[in-house]
């Protein structure tokens, strides 16, 4: 049993080598659907198909267009030792044998979800027809037909690929059925006339120049050719190989086998526009970087010109970006910005926008601009570009109308080459219009925060000049004589309550400082680390006067750093540990001396930190759940605290298991040769 995904990244040539006998038993049960059991034992190519498949591998892995001669000689020399003929036999039958396996290799491929380039196809192409010719050839060598070239041509009308030939003047002696359809042109208004007489010039003479190199280096020729036909222009794959009896004015001199390969190859080149419209348009969250590059995508890749124009808060179009494919007509397309289309008239840029709904204009008429112009001098500017052809594509996310999407060609388009068009148009929009909203949400969201960080900012710098005074005041009370007990009680809780507002308020000043892309500024200078330590967590104690904090600090504790920013950390840390610990358990803060700076670590006995929280600890206005008390702190703590060590250079970071939870700060001591003692006015603190 096959799974899609077992060869959806594997090459053809990888593919082909581990599906030889799910491909064999696929090619058998469609010559017995066909033929039935007799046509089965009458197959030929039943017997050569490892050889085929052999050869097919090893030209798909060489990757090498044309195929190597050695690989084709091995190819003719397997299929010659495994011939068995039949005289009676038919040789349409027997090209049609080749067809059968061409449209089974094709259908495995597809069934598995195999991407086959451009260049596997033309190799497996190749080969296909080298063991073709090889085999009708081996027929007809030991064949009885001689009925003037019936049996040839009953060959290729079985064939799926269009199969031609020419004499030395050019003209065609020889076509199957597959190409009367292609052109919709009877055989017999095509032998004996010339690329000239069937093609436009420019198609003529490049299929002409094919063949004159085959004439001149006798020996096959691969190229993609661009025939008109029924379907309009297609591309073909055409390999094209000199025939003997070329010397002969009226005989055969070039042999041609095509495959049209438009179908693939758009395909392809739809699935790398999208994916490219996906990356372009996930490349910013800026509303302006956005249409720009929705804009040049769109004329890289599709239209000559685009102007793409949005609805505003009042329902308005405004127009925001325009491009041109040619550098030289980007100006011109810009003088067209201010005339947005509006929404208020009827016009078919309006009816698109309110249906939601894509409008392709193949052929632009007269009728056709006055409608969309807004007046004489849009109506010049519009001329001026030379539109033939036109799409209105609107840009739609969760079924709102964002805006509208302009092409326009310089060329007409026939109607089917126009849906193709439109619709990787639509592919591109509907992208965009996810990046456009993406980029609305943000500057929202963006411009949301600003307001608050600037609310916050105004609010903290204006409450700081009462609480300073309200702060001295309870201050000047407690040094009067005379106070009652319960009168120093009072005044001492309005004195610390000033001091924790202070510093929330300093907390909301460095996060919003921090928030809007400037760091907390950090004003190094020498300092001793033990020091402030000792220093941070006995004014904690006072505040825990029943809780114990066991102090390690080991080796050298000077530094070049903020003084009082680093004292922040140091007590928002501690002071931490203390708050989500057990009020009987043991705090640990602990400084060591590791290699080019120093570590830092609080560690308390408290219960785990769940482990989804972790990786947002250091993100504001985060709180963890078993906070005992919510004084003085909104949450802003770990997250300053981490922009502090940020700004000095180090790092910080957290682990939290059953015995308890372990913060780490590490921050780095510059090395100085001749470093004198006497610049830090302090010596070197011993370990307690």
């Amino acid at each position: 049993m096959m799974h899609e995904g077992d060869a959806s990244a594997a090459r053809v040539g990888d593919l082909l080598a581990g599906w030889e006998s799910e491909l064999r038993a696929r090619y058998v049960r469609r010559v017995e659907r066909e033929r039935g059991p007799r046509g089965l034992a009458e197959s030929r190519l039943v017997e050569l198909l490892p050889v085929l498949l052999e050869a097919l591998t090893r030209a798909l892995w060489e990757a090498r267009v044309p195929p190597s001669p050695a690989m084709l000689h091995a190819l003719r020399v397997g299929q010659a030792e495994r011939w068995q003929e039949r005289p009676d036999a038919d040789v349409g039958l027997l090209a049609r044998e080749y067809g059968l396996f061409h449209d089974c290799l094709l259908e495995l491929l597809e069934e598995v979800g195999a991407r086959a380039s451009l260049r596997e196809l033309r190799i497996v192409e190749a080969v296909l027809a080298e063991a073709t010719a090889d085999a009708v050839s081996r027929h007809s060598a030991n064949s009885h037909m001689h009925d003037d070239g019936a049996w040839l041509q009953a060959i290729i009308d079985h064939a799926p690929p269009v199969i031609f030939a020419k004499d030395a003047q050019g003209r065609f002696v020889l076509v199957n059925r597959s190409f009367e359809e292609a052109l919709g042109i009877p055989r017999s208004r095509i032998l004996g006339r010339t690329d000239y007489g069937l093609f436009p010039f420019d198609v003529a003479h490049s299929n002409r120049e094919h063949d004159a190199r085959v004439r001149d280096t006798h020996a096959p020729l691969m190229a993609d050719e661009y025939i008109p036909g029924v379907k309009g222009v297609r591309t073909w794959f055409a390999m094209k190989f000199p025939l003997p009896g070329g010397a002969r004015p009226d005989g055969p001199f070039v042999c041609g086998i095509s495959t049209d390969i438009t179908d693939i190859r758009r395909t392809n080149a739809a699935r790398d526009f999208l994916l490219e419209a996906g990356r372009v348009l996930s490349g910013s969250l800026e509303l302006e970087a956005t249409l720009r590059s929705l804009a040049g995508l769109v004329v890289a890749h599709l239209s000559d010109y685009c102007t793409v124009d949005l609805l505003d808060g009042e329902g308005k179009l405004v127009r925001l970006e325009a491009a041109a494919r040619e550098p030289s007509r980007q100006e011109l397309i810009r003088r067209i910005m201010p005339y947005a289309p509006r929404v208020d008239v009827d016009t078919p840029l309006s009816r698109a926008l309110a249906r939601a709904e894509a409008l392709a204009v193949p052929q632009v008429t007269p009728d056709w601009l006055e409608s969309v112009s807004t007046n004489a001098a849009h109506r010049a500017l519009l001329e001026a570009l030379s539109p033939r052809s036109s799409a209105l594509v609107p840009l739609v996310s969760r079924g709102r109308a964002l805006g509208l999407i302009h092409l326009v060609w310089t060329r007409p388009h026939a109607p089917a080459e126009m849906e193709a068009l439109v619709e990787l148009a639509r592919g591109a929009a509907d992208r965009a219009a996810v990046a456009i909203e993406n980029a609305r949400l943000y500057r929202e969201a963006r411009e949301a925060v600003r307001v608050r960080e600037d609310v916050v900012a105004i609010v903290s710098h204006d409450l700081r000049n009462p609480l300073n005074a309200i702060h001295l005041t309870a201050t000047a009370l407690l040094r009067r004589a005379g106070l009652s007990e319960e009168g120093v009680k009072g005044i001492g809780r309005i004195r610390d309550a000033t001091q924790r507002a202070t510093r929330m308020i300093r907390d909301l000043l460095d996060f919003t400082q921090a928030r809007v892309g400037e760091r907390i500024p950090i004003r190094p200078r020498p300092m001793d680390l033990h020091g402030l330590i000792r220093q941070a967590v006995d004014e904690l104690l006072l505040a825990h006067p029943q809780r114990h904090v066991h102090v390690e600090l080991h080796g050298d504790g000077r530094l070049d750093a903020d003084e009082d920013r680093l004292a922040q950390v140091v007590t928002n840390l501690v002071g931490n540990a203390l708050q989500h610990s057990e009020p009987g358990s043991l705090v640990r803060v602990v400084l060591r001396q590791e290699e080019e700076g120093v570590c830092l670590e609080v560690h308390n006995a408290g219960a785990p930190i769940p482990p989804d929280l972790l990786p947002t600890l250091f993100e504001p206005y985060r709180r963890g759940p078993e906070a005992r008390t919510n004084k003085g702190s909104i949450g802003l703590g770990l997250y300053i605290s981490r922009q502090i060590v940020l700004g000095h250079g180090g790092r910080i970071d957290v682990d939290s298991a059953e015995e308890g939870t372990r913060f780490r700060v590490w921050l780095p001591r510059p090395v100085e040769p001749g470093l004198r003692p006497e610049r830090w006015g302090i010596h070197p603190s011993g370990t307690p």
